[in-house]
C-alpha cells in the first residue's frame, strides 16, 4: 500500500497540530546538547588534572582514583542524560503524536488492555501462561478485517516471561477450516500438530510450519513476502503465527517496547515517521495477500 495516503492526511491534519512539539523538541534537544558538552567539558578537565600532577609527580596514590572517578561520573551523566531525555521524548510522541497517525485507512483507536485472552490460548503458540499485561492497545477495522494491536508480556508465576513483544490479532472475514502454526527456527515448537513442508524453500529455511491437517495452500510466496517484512518492520527477535478458521495471531518477540521516533529527527516531516506508517502498512498487505 502507498504511504502517500499517510503523508497527504499528515500535511492536511496532522503537521498544524504538531508545530508546538517541533518547538518542543528543539528545546529539548539544545539542553541535551548544552548539558552534556558541559559534562564532558568536565571530564576533559579531570583527565587534563590528572595528566598535569602526574607530570609534576605531585599525584598520590589516594588522589588517582579520585580523579579517576570524576572522570567516568562526568562522561557517564552526559552520556545518560542523553539517553534519559530521548526516552522521555518518545514516550511523549506515543501520547501526542501516535493519536494522529491512527486515523488514517482503519481509524485506530486506543482499545481496552488485556482483552481476549482466550485468542492466545487457542492459538497454542504458547505452552503455559497465566497473566498478560497490556502496556498499548489499539484497534481498528480495514476491509471488514478487524484488526488489535498489543504491545504485551505473557507471564508465569514469580514473574516469568514467556512472551514480551508485539501481538497482533486478525478477525477475517472468511475461514480456512485449518489450524496452521508457524515458528522462526529460534523459537520452541509448543504444540503436537503434524510438521508440514512448504512449496516455498525461503520459508522451510527460516520458519517451522504445523498444521491440523495438510492442506495449507493459503500460505502463498506472496503471504511469505509480507511475513517477512512484518518481522523486520517491527525487529522481531522471534516470530509466531496462529491462523485458526477465521483468527489470525502473530507475535513478535521484541525486547524494547513498541516506539518511534527519535530527538533528532524533526516532527514537520511524514518522512521521519516512515517506521511508524510501515508498522501499519504491512499489516494491509498481510491482509490483502491471505
Amino acid at each position: 500500500m502507498n504511504k502517500e495516503i499517510y503523508y497527504k492526511y499528515f500535511y492536511e491534519h496532522i503537521l498544524p497540530n504538531i508545530y508546538p512539539l517541533e518547538i518542543q523538541r528543539k528545546d529539548i534537544l539544545k539542553r541535551v546538547i548544552l548539558y552534556s558538552f558541559f559534562m564532558f567539558i568536565c571530564g576533559i578537565l579531570s583527565a587534563y588534572v590528572f595528566i598535569l600532577l602526574a607530570i609534576k609527580n605531585n599525584i598520590t596514590i589516594l588522589l588517582l582514583p579520585v580523579i579517576l572517578f570524576l572522570m567516568y561520573v562526568f562522561f557517564l551523566k552526559g552520556i545518560t542524560y542523553a539517553i534519559v531525555k530521548g526516552k522521555e521524548y518518545q514516550n511523549l510522541l506515543m501520547q501526542k503524536v501516535l493519536p494522529y497517525f491512527l486515523k488514517p485507512i482503519a481509524n485506530f483507536t486506543f482499545w481496552p488492555k488485556n482483552h481476549d485472552l482466550g485468542t492466545f490460548l487457542d492459538s497454542k503458540l504458547f505452552r503455559d501462561f497465566e497473566n498478560r499485561e497490556d502496556y498499548i492497545s489499539m484497534f481498528g477495522i480495514y476491509k471488514n478485517v478487524n484488526i488489535t494491536i498489543n504491545d504485551t508480556e505473557l507471564t508465569i508465576p514469580v514473574n516469568k516471561s514467556v512472551f514480551k513483544g508485539i501481538a497482533i490479532q486478525l478477525e477475517l472475514d472468511k475461514s480456512i477450516n485449518n489450524h496452521i502454526i508457524m515458528f522462526s527456527k529460534n523459537e520452541k515448537k509448543n504444540n503436537s500438530y503434524k510438521q508440514i513442508k512448504s512449496d516455498i524453500e525461503e520459508l522451510n529455511q527460516y520458519m517451522y510450519v504445523f498444521a491440523q491437517n495438510d492442506d495449507i495452500k493459503i500460505i502463498t510466496d506472496n503471504l511469505w513476502q509480507v511475513i517477512k517484512r512484518i518481522g523486520e518492520i517491527y525487529g522481531a527477535k522471534g516470530f509466531l503465527l496462529s491462523i485458526k478458521n477465521n483468527t489470525v495471531l502473530i507475535c513478535l518477540r521484541r525486547k524494547r517496547p513498541l516506539k518511534f521516533g527519535f530527538l533528532l529527527k524533526s516532527l514537520i516531516k511524514p518522512q521521519n515517521f516512515d517506521d511508524l506508517i510501515n508498522m501499519f502498512l504491512v499489516l494491509f498487505d498481510f491482509i490483502d495477500s491471505i
